[in-house]
């Protein structure tokens, strides 16, 4: 689990030590991702709902974003438990995160990233509703590529909550507009 925690950290070192290829200080991006989210409790099987996250981020440095994100969920996933048939749903999504790129060719990087996480979920059984959030820290990886010189494709792994008993984590795949 550590070398999980060090690998965002040490992208963004590598991406404030290369300079050379860098993403230009002040741009703005804003864009948006569909995301598979796993939901893994201990004694039950996982689960898989899907989310719609968008982002809003600004370099401050060469290679160094603080991005803000807000999400919801748009398909829940069924387990089953003990004989009854739960429905998992993800009902929001938010975070603040900086995010270290390591530019590896002029219209390529990797990405860590490392901030905090707010998620509500929902589970929904033989007529009843329980909903409950949480908050904690957050990190992931990814990978980004230019489209043109305004858009860029991306696709990541977030670990958002990881819980003693439970753990969320997505893969997005989505896009940024830069401006």
């Amino acid at each position: 689990m550590r070398i999980a925690k060090t690998i965002p950290l040490s992208l963004a070192l590598a991406g404030i030590a290369s300079p050379a290829l860098a993403m230009d200080q002040g741009d703005t991006y804003l864009g948006g991702g569909f995301g598979m989210v796993t939901y893994d409790e201990d004694g039950i099987e996982e689960v898989e709902p899907t989310v719609l996250l968008g982002r809003l981020g600004h370099f401050v440095a060469d290679n160094i974003a603080i991005e803000g994100r807000l999400g919801f969920g748009i398909g829940d996933d069924s387990v089953n438990v003990s004989g009854v048939n739960v429905d998992f749903e993800i009902d929001q999504v938010a975070g603040v995160y900086g995010v270290g790129h390591l530019p590896l060719a002029d219209a390529f990087s990797v990405y860590g990233l490392a901030g905090f996480t707010y998620a509500e979920g929902s589970l929904s059984f033989v007529g009843l509703s329980f909903d409950d959030d949480d908050t904690d820290f957050s990190y992931g990886i990814g990978a980004q590529a230019d489209v043109t010189d305004n858009v860029a494709g991306f696709i990541e792994w977030v670990q958002y909550l990881d819980e003693s008993t439970y753990e969320v984590s997505a893969i997005t795949i989505g896009a940024n507009y830069t401006f």
